[in-house]
């Protein structure tokens, strides 16, 4: 027997590329390889994904278990499938993660774009100017860590990785580059993705936040 198992692996999940249902079919035979182990484990985390609560719905603190509709899409829904079949096992715990932002990210992630642009001096276009949910990999270690740490017994099933602080993809533009090289296509507020942090909050672990995170990771950045 093992003592911890972290699922990670997944396909899909970015909304620039086309999804088949390809996508569900090995999303769902990789959770299923592992359940077929279940019972070797002391505990499992899966990485769940906010993508679960419908992402062509209005996703604002949405709490864990606010799941209003079936997901639509090939990546929430097999997430959806694969978080309702967790709750069958007492040492299976879900991470919904929206957004995790690193050094390493993809240039084209929101975060990584904006300092690109301040480097660069160009513009960085919002679409929509959604409330969003990013968490900086340290806290996001830190969170990892406590469910390493702590019995299984005295752990939260599920948990959005979600600050109780809620910003517009315009208010994390502003953070990082000057006003005016801020281009809001929609202002309107639609289409959200954001999680309730309450659950989050109650376990006590002390997060940096978005502010203070994305001051370090400006410190840490080379582009």
């Amino acid at each position: 027997t093992f003592d911890i198992l972290i699922h990670t692996a997944i396909i899909g999940g970015r909304r620039t590329k086309e999804e088949t249902g390809e996508v569900v079919y090995q999303n769902l035979i990789m959770f299923e390889n592992i359940m077929k182990f279940v019972d070797k484990f002391g505990l499992i985390i899966n990485f769940d994904s906010g993508a679960i609560y419908d992402r062509v719905s209005d996703i604002y603190c949405r709490k864990e278990e606010e799941l209003f509709t079936v997901p639509r899409d090939y990546y929430g829904f097999s997430k959806y499938m694969i978080y309702k079949r967790s709750l069958n096992y007492d040492n299976v715990f879900n991470f919904r993660i929206f957004n995790i932002f690193h050094v390493n990210e993809e240039p084209d992630r929101f975060i990584k774009a904006c300092f690109l642009a301040k480097q660069n001096d160009t513009n960085v276009t919002i679409f929509k100017d959604k409330f969003f949910d990013f968490m900086y990999e340290d806290d996001f270690i830190k969170i990892v860590r406590y469910y390493l740490t702590t019995p299984v017994s005295n752990l939260k099933k599920t948990i959005n990785l979600s600050y109780q602080t809620k910003y517009r993809l315009s208010d994390i533009a502003k953070m990082i580059v000057n006003d005016e090289n801020i281009v809001i296509i929609d202002p309107n507020t639609t289409h959200n993705y954001c999680g309730n942090g309450n659950e989050l909050e109650q376990l006590g672990i002390q997060l940096d936040g978005l502010e203070s995170s994305i001051q370090k990771y400006s410190e840490l950045l080379v582009v």
